[in-house]
């Protein structure tokens, strides 16, 4: 009499099963009980049992109940003390672990089991039990002679456990199965028992073996036999069998390892060929276009030998070979996924061309910077579905890895005295002038971006206003930073000087004073520094610059908004010592002799006009898109710039880089 805890053999179970591993578990038994059997006939019936409910509505009833019917050797004695030891060994020479019925009572309220066998004087006899749930496998059995005219058995798991989904649709669960078992439908030695799937109520049933067949959904593409040989020459026979699989629904193509013909693993293709991500498309005879998706099954003696005791995994490593074993799981899926691209080796090159065509438009259009590095790509290992995200990360990588590489050989050379400085020293700083000619391109590229967007602000809306000021402002440097807290790559000083970029300090719409009376900020002031003196400090001769920009398209000003005067009060306010350093130790050190050059951004109204010709005395460019001149009441030179002239002046600074990297 067994005596086993069974619920906590249960509640150990660890696997990645499912719903659908008891009823694969049961279906392989009843193949083997035929294979014992030596029929040719053999039959197994998967009977789905729903539940009742009221027909409301057209809602199919959830499956409660799944019996497992088949014509094969019944319950024999030895079935039934294998059956009744753990980890029995009875079926260990193909490939029984005696674990797997375990899974019945894990995914099912009650298993019940009901057979006709022959004893050992060929008398046929009955045998029923059902699955215990505490100590004993084998409870309430009953053996009697039988009138059945031949051997069989059904195993009945009844009402499936809550929280357990199982699919509906007839069709679809004749496909999980399906797709379970397949492994037994290629073997080349082995004709496989008729499986059919049918309703406990009702005429509507499906034979598996017609997928193969009649249905055709299913095709055996190719079969290859392959040799695997480890560090000491011992070789290792392996088989590949390519399907295609017409009825994909969600599913991603595959390769699954096999064990005693159960398939163990599946992971996906794209993982080692990005290009089996999406499913494949062939018309028939009829011209019908139809979608289907790739399985490859791996078989081999290593995989039977080195299977689970759950049939869930390998006691191999899942990535490559270790100490103990030749080859780990990744390494056959590799060598599988090489063989499935050898068979769709027309549809995968496509794909690779429509991919690396997506790559290099992406750095033609948006990314010229990076053409020196798409001949390093591995494309390889690119996902298919990219997004420019995607490339660029990729191209940053290889870019990087470069930078490292050429780095390191550069400060090799420099570290030994007995280089020579002709062939290797010049090839290394090539190499860095290659790569500083790509950041240089980026860099460019990116303020051709700047000019387009800086373009669009200054048009019309929709309402007929122009946009904010702030947008502008935004966009040349921005609101609420200096350059202490902006990096000189964060703005776009250069659209107004690029003199500009490497100021001493900027604050843009932001006090630059923590004292009470420092009011009225402008929009933009620069600290700038001779370049005799080195250290930046706040020095008298030092110059000073200030921006101020208006919203565009903007018409009304009044007397008060004159915005050369409230530029000059800023300056009047910081000569009397008004503001201090951003530091707050000094005041900023500005007199009468401090250079200050004060800037008006603004589209040219005649309001505007009006303050730079009629109040202020300023010169007309010969352009007319401006006005300058030296007002010596606030002792500043000031210009009045119309946005279009910033824009086109950016422009044309810009244009010989633009032209050189085919920007325009």
């Amino acid at each position: 009499m067994s005596r086993i805890n069974i619920q906590g053999t249960i509640d150990n179970i660890r696997s990645k099963s499912n719903i659908y591993t008891p009823i694969i578990e049961a279906i392989v038994n009843s193949i083997q009980s035929i294979v014992l059997k030596k029929i040719e006939n053999g039959k197994i019936e998967i009977i789905l049992h729903r539940e009742k409910v009221l027909e409301i509505d057209n809602s199919i009833p959830s499956v409660k109940t799944i019996e497992i019917r088949d014509n094969g050797i019944g319950f024999t004695q030895e079935n039934r003390d294998s059956f009744d030891t753990f980890y029995s060994e009875y079926k260990k020479s193909i490939g029984g672990k005696g674990f797997g019925r375990f899974m019945y009572v894990k995914y099912f309220n009650n298993v019940y089991v009901n057979s006709v066998f022959k004893d050992s004087n060929a008398t046929l006899n009955s045998r029923y039990f059902r699955f215990g749930r505490e100590y004993e496998i084998i409870v309430d059995e009953k053996v009697e002679l039988s009138k059945a005219v031949d051997t069989y058995s059904s195993v009945t798991l009844e009402n499936i456990k809550s929280g357990q989904n199982f699919d509906k649709q007839i069709e679809t669960i004749a496909r999980r199965i399906l797709d379970k078992i397949l492994i037994y439908f290629i073997n080349d030695t082995f004709t496989p028992p008729t499986i059919i799937l049918k309703e406990a109520e009702g005429n509507h049933s499906i034979v598996l073996n017609d997928f193969l067949t009649e249905i055709n959904e299913i095709k055996l593409w190719k079969s290859k036999d392959f040799v695997l040989e480890d560090d000491k020459q011992q070789k290792f026979d392996f088989v590949a069998k390519v399907f295609k699989i017409y009825y994909p629904g969600n599913q991603k193509s595959k390769v699954s390892l096999a064990g005693h013909n159960r398939e163990v693993t599946d992971t996906p293709l794209h993982k080692y060929i990005p290009e089996f991500e999406d499913e494949f498309f062939e018309e028939d005879e009829n011209k019908v276009k139809r979608n289907y998706i790739i399985k490859t099954y791996i078989l081999g003696d290593y995989l039977d030998n080195n299977v689970s005791l759950e049939r869930e995994t390998f006691d191999f490593p899942k990535d490559t070979k270790d100490m103990y074993f030749p080859f780990g799981q990744a390494d056959l899926e590799r060598k599988a996924s090489e063989i499935s691209k050898e068979a769709f080796g027309e549809d995968v090159q496509v794909r690779v061309q429509k991919k690396s065509e997506q790559i290099r438009n992406y750095v033609n259009e948006l990314a010229p910077w990076h053409k020196p590095y798409l001949n390093e790509l591995d494309m390889s290992s690119i996902p298919y579905h990219l997004k420019d995200e995607n490339i660029e990360l990729a191209l940053q990588e290889v870019k990087f890895r470069k930078e490292q590489k050429t780095r390191a050989e550069l400060k090799i050379l420099l570290a030994d005295p007995e280089v020579s400085h002709n062939g290797q020293m010049a090839e290394a700083i090539s190499k860095i002038s290659e790569i500083g000619k790509s950041d240089l391109a980026h860099y460019v590229f990116n303020r051709k971006i700047v000019l387009d967007a800086f373009r669009q602000l200054l048009k019309r809306k929709e309402d007929g206003k122009g946009e904010l000021e702030k947008d502008i402002h935004n966009l040349i440097f921005p609101m609420g930073k200096t350059s202490e807290n902006c990096d000189y790559q964060e703005h776009n000083l250069w659209l107004l000087d690029e003199r500009l970029i490497f100021s001493e300090y900027v604050a843009s719409d932001k006090k630059i004073s923590t004292k009470k009376d420092a009011l009225g900020e402008p929009d933009l002031v620069v600290f700038d520094k001779k370049q005799s003196f080195r250290s930046g400090d706040n020095n008298y001769s030092n110059p000073l610059t200030i921006f101020e920009f208006k919203r565009p398209k903007r018409d009304a000003y009044k007397t008060d908004d004159d915005p050369i005067m409230q530029i000059g009060k800023y300056v009047k306010d910081i000569r009397a010592g008004k503001y201090e350093m951003p530091e707050g130790l000094e005041k900023i050190k500005v007199n009468d002799f401090t250079p200050v050059y004060a800037y008006v951004i603004c589209d040219l109204t005649s309001k505007i006009r009006e303050f730079a010709e009629e109040l202020h005395s300023l010169t007309k460019s010969p352009d007319d898109e401006g006005y300058f001149g030296f007002l010596r009441g606030y002792n500043m030179y000031i210009e009045v710039i119309s946005f279009k002239k910033m824009m086109d002046d950016a422009t044309l600074r810009n244009k010989i880089f633009f032209k050189k990297l085919h920007l325009e």
